[in-house]
């Protein structure tokens, strides 16, 4: 009996350490790509520059997190207006919904894998 409790509280922790960090607001692709089709969205790119011209979702505007306007930058947007983030790998993009949220927007989201999981899903980049 004590085997089978230690090993039903071993399946629960991890099980429960695979969505430490993850909020609500973490989104897969399918459920990214049904929030884009909405067409209400609002689709910010937070990688670079340089990042954002080598391939982007059509669509999306380019604030760079690392950079050091971003807040002003993206307090240019409504905060009223729902958002979609993305960057590489969702790491930057989380920390940018993050500071959206301590800035008072209401509805922003986060592209889980961000645009790496976007292209393995052969989903297109369009490059400027």
């Amino acid at each position: 009996m004590n085997k089978l409790f230690a090993a039903v509280s071993v399946v629960f922790i991890l099980m429960s350490s695979c969505t430490i960090g993850q909020t609500k607001n973490d989104i897969e692709l399918d459920e990214f790509e049904k929030k884009m089709a909405s067409e209400k969205y609002l689709l910010v790119d937070v990688r670079t520059a340089e990042e954002f011209a080598e391939g982007h979702i059509k669509g999306a505007i380019n604030i760079d997190y690392l950079a050091e306007n971003f807040s002003i930058e993206i307090q240019e947007l409504e905060l009223e207006s729902p958002v979609l983030l993305y960057c590489r790998s969702g790491n930057r993009s989380s920390k940018a919904m993050k500071t959206m949220k301590e800035l008072g927007f209401k509805e922003v989201y986060n592209l889980e894998g961000g645009i790496k999981g976007w292209i393995s899903e052969n989903n297109p980049v369009i490059t400027e």
